[in-house]
């Protein structure tokens, strides 16, 4: 109990400091407020007037270089010069063979560039003579020579120097000065402006660009240009039809000089107010640019830093308090999502916070619901929201971020299984890929022979048709490969051949087993593709011992038969052999001889009846027999056959009863053989039935068929199968004691199954049933 306590106050604890650190963190992200607003003023000021900066300024100046360059070429050659001859750098020599032929109307490639680069570079100069040439100094020198051209009579080269008089500086509070080499490079750049660390950067990048080729593409929007300039060689056809390999460089930059802007004070008043370059920046772009969404983001991950290393002291718990079920996937995309939301609300914040002062949004909208409010409390109210916005967004954050922390609750491996997404594909994947392989493999090496193999060859076609795919989009790479995949192929069809040896072994030794007449051989192994057959072997092998099992028995049968027929035809003859040497004897009475002939007929009908039923079993036995097949009403049949043997039913003390349906039931049926069924299963009955019991004969329709079922109770013990009872010879009664040939149930069954029917002897204890179905009309 003490130690659970112990952990709840550990626990409560870790709960404050973490809430203690949120608030500190909220507070100190409040103070910077004042900065922000500093910062973002200061930046939306310069933007209204520090115009070096606009872009378009900047590109202007490159226009102007451009067009400058031009004329200071012209002056140190002392020659006019075409732009073409100063910006493009042409190559060509005749060709017999090429690609990318080009058709310029009877002019050459050179001419036509050259044509377009004049019609783009006649509009810039126009632009710099009509406007930048009257609002700005410059001055640009040739390096060699030492030749400029100049529209101010101080030397402006000096900016940017030590060299530069104290006139020229006063003069000139605001400059470009750049340096190019011999081959264009921007080598020296020079600046002052109200931010010249960041006006470098821009000038840098713009006066160092391809500017000049990426204005040609954008001017013509033109693919045949596009092409001549973009490719190192193309091919074109001139006026009189000869194939031309042509080259055209473009050259961007000026070379071996120095070019040099100066605005004075007055002059970039002038450009501040003119329209052209005028530019604002708006609050919230200057409250981002001052880094509000930085700051506020560099609070977060230093927070989410915390929250992932504090679980690692033993003496913190929070992380154990706080199971977040998300997944892995889902917490980093709430995670990522709120890091860059969270930023830009922070602006929001910020801006409607401090924006305008005590006019800012929040402020003034605080008065207008609460107008008596001193500014004092109105900036509290303000601080308090702001905290506890920034309290809550943090707190938010923390408590996202502690899910992570699971993961030394959880262990790495344990915390990927249960909590990532990814984890959980790749497993599928993996899985799945398992599968088929497996599947793949299981379906080549166990293919059904007896079956279509479409399919199979199919998918190992269609993946060798993919990786060989693969490998020709590696060009020379996938030549190696393919001789590794070749080598690879080689040992698994060579492997696959000898599985394949070791199944066809199986089959033939299962095979040879059985020829050798051992007809229990099991079938064990991985018989692979003739997997198929060992079914086929097992139904032959079965069926041999099925074979094997008929002939034992019909050599069984045919003993007993023998044996029987001996018995049954011995037993009548010794009888009347017997009482014929009683009256052969000296001194035999009438009386005697009237009664020894009658045992001797008695005998004599009982050996008649014998024969007759063998050679009527036999004969149904063969199917050589006819059948006057008629329209029998069968349930009249059985009545007829019972009042035969009603009689006989008395004296065995037994009581018949009859289950009939009221309706007729008649079948085709040869009248004769079938009243010869019911006599031979009454016979039957009255002779092995237990005297004082009742017997029932039912009948019965069900759907096509009518079902005849004769039950009743055994006087001795049924230890006999109930299949063997129909058997020819076979009783009931296993001592042979009472009177009958064996021949009746056999005789009744043949009967039955010429006729079409079935008939099935069944026993349970001492009820003995026999069931006849016949097809009904």
């Amino acid at each position: 109990m003490d130690t659970k306590s112990k952990d709840n106050k550990t626990k409560r604890a870790d709960i404050f400091a973490v809430l203690f650190i949120l608030l500190v963190a909220s507070i100190l992200f409040v103070l910077l407020y004042p900065m922000f607003r500093e910062r973002a003023a200061s930046l939306e000021a310069r933007y209204k007037t520090d115009v070096m900066e606009n872009e378009q300024f900047l590109r202007d100046l490159y226009q102007g270089n451009t067009i400058l360059y031009k004329d200071l070429q012209e002056q140190v050659t002392g020659k006019p010069l075409r732009y073409q001859d100063i910006y493009l750098t042409v190559t060509k020599e005749p060709s017999s063979t090429g690609s990318d032929y080009f058709y310029f109307d009877g002019e050459s490639a050179d001419t036509y560039a050259g044509r377009k680069l004049y019609e783009m570079l006649k509009g810039w100069e126009d632009d710099f003579w009509g406007n930048l040439n009257h609002t700005i100094d410059y001055q640009i020198t040739d390096h060699i020579s030492g030749t400029e051209i100049t529209n101010t009579g101080k030397d402006l080269k000096q900016l940017g120097t030590e060299d530069a008089s104290s006139e020229i500086r006063s003069s000139y509070p605001y400059y470009i000065k750049m340096s190019y080499d011999n081959a264009g490079y921007l080598e020296h750049v020079w600046v002052k402006g109200e931010d010249s660390e960041s006006l470098l950067k821009n000038v840098q990048r713009v006066m160092r660009s391809s500017y000049l080729e990426r204005s040609l593409y954008d001017y013509y929007d033109d693919d045949t240009l596009a092409v001549m300039i973009s490719k190192e060689d193309f091919y074109y056809y001139d006026s009189v039809g000869n194939m031309i390999r042509s080259n055209i460089q473009v050259n961007n930059t000026p070379r071996n000089c120095t070019v040099c802007y100066a605005l004075t004070q007055e002059q970039k008043e002038y450009l501040i107010n003119a329209d052209y370059y005028q530019q604002e920046i708006d609050s919230w772009s200057a409250y981002n640019s001052v880094g509000v969404s930085n700051v506020f983001q560099m609070f977060l991950l230093i927070l989410g830093i915390l929250a992932l290393l504090l679980p690692l002291s033993k003496h913190y718990h929070l992380h154990e308090l706080w199971i977040l079920g998300l997944h892995l996937e889902i917490l980093l995309v709430i995670l990522v999502v709120l890091f860059g939301f969270m930023g830009t609300f922070a602006i929001e914040m910020v801006m409607y916070s401090m924006e305008g002062g005590a006019d800012a949004d929040m402020p003034a909208m605080i008065r207008s619901y609460l107008p008596d409010l001193s500014m004092n409390t109105v900036e509290m109210i303000v601080v308090g929201i702001n905290v506890l916005c920034l309290y809550l967004m943090f707190g938010f954050w923390y408590i996202l971020v502690t899910g992570l922390a699971q993961v030394h609750t959880l262990g790495l491996k344990r915390y990927l299984k249960e909590r990532s997404i990814c984890y959980r594909v790749w497993q599928a994947v993996q899985a799945f890929c398992s599968r088929t392989v497996e599947q793949l493999k299981e379906e080549v090496l166990h293919v059904n022979l007896e079956k279509n193999t479409n399919r199979v060859l199919f998918k190992i076609v269609v993946i060798n048709y993919l990786f060989l795919a693969f490998l020709s989009m590696l060009w020379f790479a996938g030549v190696f490969i393919l001789l590794f995949y070749s080598a690879i192929l080689y040992i698994a069809l060579k492997k696959y051949i000898r599985h394949i040896q070791a199944q066809y072994r199986h089959l033939l030794a299962a095979t040879q087993s059985i020829a050798d007449g051992n007809l229990q051989t099991e079938f064990t192994g991985d018989w692979g593709v003739f997997e198929s057959y060992k079914s086929n072997l097992a139904e032959i092998q079965q069926g041999f011992s099925k074979a094997v099992e008929e002939e034992v028995k019909s050599q069984r049968m045919r003993t007993e038969l023998i044996t029987n027929v001996s018995h049954d035809l011995k037993t009548p003859l010794t009888a009347i052999t017997t009482y014929i040497e009683l009256l052969q004897e000296e001194g035999v009475t009438e009386e005697q001889r009237r009664e020894y002939l009658d045992v001797l007929a008695a005998k004599a009908r009982r050996l008649k009846i014998l024969i007759e039923d063998l050679f009527e079993v036999s004969k149904a036995t063969s199917g050589n027999i006819s059948l006057q097949l008629d329209r029998v009403d069968i349930g009249n049949l059985m009545r007829q056959a019972y009042l035969e043997y009603e009689d006989k039913v008395e004296q065995a003390d037994l009581i018949f009863r009859f289950l009939m349906p009221e309706e007729k039931q008649f079948l085709m049926l040869d009248s004769q053989k079938t009243y010869r069924i019911f006599e031979n299963l009454y016979l039957n009955i009255i002779k092995y039935a237990m005297p004082h019991t009742r017997v029932y004969v039912s009948m019965d329709r069900q759907g096509e068929d009518v079902v005849i079922k004769l039950k009743n109770i055994s006087k001795a013990e049924l230890n006999v199968n109930p299949e063997s009872l129909t058997e020819r010879f076979v009783r009931g009664d296993s001592s042979r004691n009472t009177e009958g040939s064996g021949l009746g149930l056999a005789i009744a069954r043949s009967f039955v199954e010429l006729q079409k029917g079935q008939m099935k002897v069944e026993t349970d204890g001492d009820l003995f049933k026999v069931t006849i179905v016949w097809k009904g009309l």
